[in-house]
């Protein structure tokens, strides 16, 4: 069985049109939002990508871009799917 892993952030899900934006991050509150009308690959890609801005706000939008795309274009041939169960 793999380890127990605790949420590293907290994650808002939320309307964000007015915002215009799928996701923002908030570093120095450790705390992301995700527009909750994302649905399938598209919210595994921007919850990826608001994460890695967290995990490493050195790096530049560039390189944020490049690694969730590739982690999203991972995880989704692996078949890796979320599930409401709420």
């Amino acid at each position: 069985m793999p380890p127990k892993i605790t949420n590293p952030h907290r994650v808002i899900h939320k309307k964000l049109g007015k915002e215009q934006a799928y996701g923002i991050a908030y570093t120095d509150q450790n705390k992301l939002e995700i527009d909750i009308r994302l649905t399938g690959y598209r919210y595994l890609l921007y919850l990826l990508h608001e994460h890695f801005h967290l995990k490493h706000p050195d790096w530049s939008e560039t390189k944020v871009r490049r690694e969730s795309s590739k982690t999203a274009r991972f995880l989704w041939k692996m078949n890796f799917r979320y599930v409401d169960l709420s």
